[in-house]
């Protein structure tokens, strides 16, 4: 009970990321669709471009949790990979075909043959949200040494090192496929993991110093999305655009654990299950929300729909409440069935 009480405040983390989420992709048609430097565009890329942290987010959430979970449990590396198999996996592979089927009916791609199928998949390239599932499964299999690391090494020394590991990369390394490579996210992942090693200070330091990462926070959305938009559209060079990148996500991702915390301390018992359901749905809704939009765009097409704007609010309004309608259905369905599993 008393674990429970302390993460409250990712309940609500875990809503806003879910939220953004699915704002950048029903905005995303406006970023590319409109006149290229009109002020609406202007307006629809910036406001795509201040929720980007949302990844960085959800690794920050992974890196806290696992670490959460697992100050006083024995790690062992093949049991927990056959508990992210079940959980992440499965559901990943369910929703790979039924995207793809689905998408080729509709013209949308083309046939893929076996060995693309194995690209696509392990990359995570067929639609933009399975990227994220190479991103965090990499972290999974080394989420041992991380822990290692942790009990091993002073973690002001630890942070020292990979801060510099960090700002070198960024600088200097651009693999390819580098927003789905581990290292274009570790500073996310540990500091939640140092978030969960340290929660009481961790606290205490979002708390004393907040009205510093709200500063940062407006400066560097304020920095990030103007010089990115100049970069895009008018072919300006954004210099350590990578660098400001990751400074953007995480002042942003601090801010919103603020907030978080904040509103959970104040918000009744009702508005906090509702931020749990959110956050026990998270990953499904992550993963079918696209598909939903897919149907949206697809049925817009067929009407003869062509307002982007009007296109937007009804996706935007639409995906929201039905992709956390059926997340939540299939979540109440799978712990009945347990429980079902359990008295037989």
């Amino acid at each position: 009970m008393e674990k429970e009480q302390k993460l409250k405040e990712l309940f609500l983390l875990t809503s806003f990321l879910c939220c953004f989420v699915v704002l950048i992709h029903t905005s995303s048609e406006a970023v590319t669709q409109l006149q290229m430097g009109s002020w609406q565009q202007k307006l629809f890329f910036i406001f795509n471009k201040a929720l980007s942290f949302v990844v960085p987010g959800f690794v920050f959430l992974s890196g806290f949790k696992l670490t959460y979970a697992y100050k006083e449990r024995t790690f062992h590396f093949l049991e927990f990979m056959k508990k992210r198999f079940t959980k992440i996996l499965i559901p990943y592979i369910c929703w790979y075909f039924a995207y793809y089927i689905f998408l080729y009916s509709i013209g949308f791609i083309e046939a893929k043959n076996i060995k693309q199928h194995i690209f696509s998949f392990i990359m995570g390239d067929l639609v933009s949200p399975f990227y994220f599932i190479t991103i965090i499964f990499q972290f999974y299999i080394l989420f041992g040494i991380f822990l290692f690391l942790l009990k091993k090494i002073n973690h002001l020394l630890l942070f020292s090192i990979c801060v510099i590991i960090q700002l070198y990369y960024l600088q200097y390394i651009y693999p390819m496929y580098e927003d789905r490579f581990f290292m274009t996210y570790l500073i996310y992942f540990l500091i939640g993991c140092l978030a969960a090693e340290h929660f009481k200070q961790f606290q205490d330091l979002i708390k004393k110093y907040s009205w510093i990462w709200y500063i940062c926070f407006i400066f560097l959305t304020y920095w990030h999305t103007t010089h990115a938009y100049a970069s895009n559209v008018e072919g300006i060079f954004y210099s350590y655009w990578r660098v400001f990148t990751c400074l953007f996500s995480i002042s942003s991702i601090m801010v919103f654990y603020h907030i978080s915390d904040y509103i959970t301390k104040e918000a009744p018992e009702k508005l906090i299950s509702l931020f749990k359901a959110i956050d026990s749905s998270s990953f499904y809704i992550f993963l079918g929300h696209c598909f939903l939009l897919y149907l949206c765009n697809n049925f817009w097409f067929k009407i003869g729909l062509e307002s982007i704007v009007e296109k937007f609010i009804l996706n935007s309004v639409i995906v929201f409440f039905f992709s956390f309608f059926f997340s939540f259905i299939y979540i109440i369905c799978k712990k009945k069935w347990y429980s079902i599993r359990k008295k037989v």
